[in-house]
């Protein structure tokens, strides 16, 4: 007896474990809930009070605005203006409101000349009405509430007559209760004015002391209908009056229904404390069983035993996944070394997807180890390269020494130039040790690199900002040397000198503008925002912009610019500002390529629906080497050891840009007696009729 119950065993241990979880539950979930539930019907009931305060005050606010309507609709009546006319008409007038009163649901109707009633009609007794000096809203007479309103009658009537109209508090609120469930009490100074809940009246002393407070949870008894609970709101009056009015709200149906709730919380939080306590002692036992079984396979597979399957149909769901555990444990034991091998393919799969190449070489620099992407790298078949010197197959640069004297320390970076197949390359190496259980005698890990576009990147921007520097620099020299010039010697000099230095203002201004909006289109190019404006635009116009801003530039270096002498009225669909840009920069390079005294010859031919644009010089032409980048940006069709400037190369681009986007073409051409000859195409606009 006491063995069965003792605590190591299984079922002792579920069944305690059981019983505790289920009692921990019921507490956890009984009480919250029981504690959210009172919360959720105080929150409610809270809610429900403060719209039906929000709801009164609407109908406060609605009840005056309508007495006070009534009482000006009744005083300028033209029918009650006649009937007063005549002071014997007394029962007219009485007749004449009784059924206007009975139309507009009010309680009392009355005429007034001063302090004295003229006509009074209604119920109740209103005979101090008239005595009242404002009456407006609410008023107390003779211990009873009435809500007052007042409007003066025109002066056509005799003497100096008002309308009050009146009903009473007590049917005010019996109408307010329909809409807004709540029963109402009024009073001020200790007295109470009026109440729709009379039955209960004997049972608020708080409310006559004025003690009162909004939610306020109130039991009131009745000697017929017995005890209620009411919750409490003081509805706000006008900021002028002493009045104070509650609202109160029947709750005891919502609260004899949360008590019901809860007991039935606790009810079944019983029942299920004894049923879970069964239940519990029949689930541990269920698990004693298979549970030692498993065991049994355990010691099994502890002593070597990985070939007995392990079956366990216990229909116990954890049971059965922990034997299923326990089987994909044996059959994972059983496979371990296909495992490992599969895992080492990955592993070289992933080394070989890294665009970095990867090495690894012993003290020696013999290469034990090398990624697909060395293979790309260098051209060489893997197999070839495990066990060869790594110097074979990158050879070091002239004048530098070996590469794998060049490799560097531990966790360090080096660049190190090497030639791959006569070209030279530049690698970004990285080291770190590397002596895996399994790597043979390597020692060293290199991690390889090809960075020499890179590099050439770094070294073209160089270039850029060193060309971008001197294209500033030299115009804007020889603007400060003649605004100097200007500045010293302008009382001294002639006409002709002035204008001479003026037209090299003019000259440096123009170039500075062509290399700025050179730069201002290559940036937007590059950015994508490059973008025409196509459009019927006149072709000559484009041809005299263009010459207009590049003669001063011709006359001051000596160079003739010859364009056709008839004028082409015709329209192409172009970008009128852009294309008078990429001609200007084809004038310009002419310009800046010819021989002074030389010519620059600017001719269309007409060929289909396009017409061709052809500038000619007679400088040196194009390079064979740069033909074929020549329209690239930063390519400039001079060489550094041209006599000519060496430009940024960003002219060209632009014009093969501007012209693309248009549906022209660009091309070149060297010609046979020297010089060069560009040309560019654009669409003509074809007349309907040809």
């Amino acid at each position: 007896m006491f063995k069965f119950l003792s605590s190591r065993r299984v079922v002792v241990q579920l069944t305690l474990v059981f019983f505790v979880i289920i009692l921990i539950m019921g507490l956890g979930v009984g009480l919250p809930s029981m504690l959210i539930m009172s919360r959720q019907t105080k929150t409610q009931l809270n809610a429900l009070i403060d719209q039906s305060n929000q709801t009164t005050q609407v109908l406060l606010e609605n009840k005056a605005s309508y007495l006070q309507e009534l009482a000006q609709l009744i005083a300028e009546r033209p029918t009650l203006n006649q009937l007063l006319l005549d002071p014997d008409n007394t029962q007219s007038i009485i007749e004449y409101l009784d059924d206007f009163r009975e139309n507009i649901q009010v309680d009392v109707i009355a005429v007034c000349d001063s302090e004295n009633a003229v006509v009074i009609t209604g119920d109740g007794d209103p005979s101090p009405l008239c005595g009242i000096s404002d009456p407006e809203g609410i008023t107390l007479l003779d211990g009873q509430g009435w809500w007052l309103s007042e409007s003066t009658i025109p002066e056509t009537s005799p003497g100096n007559l008002r309308v009050i109209v009146a009903q009473s508090l007590d049917s005010i609120f019996a109408e307010f209760s329909i809409q807004s469930n709540l029963y109402y009490v009024l009073y001020t100074g200790g007295h109470l004015l009026s109440s729709n809940l009379p039955e209960y009246l004997d049972s608020l002393p708080d409310i006559r002391s004025g003690e009162i407070q909004s939610y306020q949870i109130l039991a009131l008894e009745n000697n017929e209908s017995g005890g209620q609970n009411f919750l409490s709101t003081v509805i706000p009056l006008s900021d002028e009056t002493s009045y104070k009015l509650v609202g109160l709200l029947n709750i005891s149906d919502s609260l004899a229904l949360n008590q019901q709730l809860r007991n039935t919380i606790l009810f079944i939080l019983v029942l299920l404390s004894i049923f879970g306590t069964g239940l519990s002692v029949l689930i541990s036992r269920r698990f004693s069983q298979p549970l030692n079984q498993l065991a049994r396979s355990a010691n099994a597979m502890q002593e070597g035993d990985l070939s007995t399957r392990i079956i366990n149909a216990s229909k116990i769901w954890e049971i059965d996944q922990l034997s299923n555990a326990l089987e994909d444990a044996r059959i994972s034991l059983k496979h371990s070394l296909d495992q490992l091998w599969k895992e080492k393919d990955w592993i070289e799969n992933l080394l070989n997807s890294i665009v970095e190449g990867i090495l690894t070489i012993d003290d020696q620099a013999r290469i034990t180890y090398a990624s697909e992407a060395i293979e790309r790298l260098i051209g060489v078949e893997l197999s070839t390269l495990l066990g060869q010197p790594v110097d074979h197959f990158f050879s070091s640069a002239p004048g530098e020494d070996l590469f794998s004297h060049q490799i560097p320390p531990e966790n360090q970076n080096r660049r190190v130039p090497v030639l791959i197949s006569g070209q030279e390359v530049l690698l970004a190496l990285s080291t770190s040790k590397f002596v895996p259980l399994e790597a043979g005698n390597a020692t060293r890990a290199l991690v390889v690199r090809d960075v020499t576009d890179e590099e050439r990147i770094h070294r073209l921007l160089g270039e850029f900002m060193a060309n971008i520097t001197h294209e500033f620099r030299t115009p804007l020299s020889a603007l400060s040397a003649s605004v100097e010039l200007l500045m010293d010697k302008l009382p001294d000099l002639s006409t002709t000198e002035i204008q001479e230095l003026v037209g090299a203002l003019n000259v440096g201004i123009l170039n500075l503008q062509s290399f700025i909006d050179n730069l201002i289109e290559a940036a937007s190019i590059e950015g994508g925002r490059f973008k025409v404006n196509v459009k019927p635009t006149a072709f000559q116009g484009i041809i005299d912009d263009a010459v207009s801003m590049v003669e001063p530039i011709a006359q001051r270096l000596g160079v003739e610019i010859n364009q056709p002498k008839n004028k082409q009225a015709f329209l192409v669909m172009a970008d009128q500002h852009r294309t008078c840009q990429a001609l200007v920069n084809l004038l310009s390079n002419a310009i800046k390529f010819s021989p002074p005294g030389g010519q620059i010859n600017l001719s269309t031919v007409l060929m289909g629906n396009q017409v061709y644009i052809e500038v000619s010089d007679q400088g040196k032409g194009v390079s064979e080497e740069r033909q074929s980048q020549l329209f690239n940006r930063f390519i400039s069709s001079s060489t550094k050891d041209d006599d000519t400037d060496f430009g940024l190369g960003l002219g060209l681009a632009v014009v093969k840009a501007i012209i693309e986007a248009q549906n022209g073409s660009v091309g070149f051409k060297n010609r046979e007696e020297g010089g060069a000859q560009f040309w560019i195409t654009l669409p003509m606009v074809m007349d309907d009729k040809s």
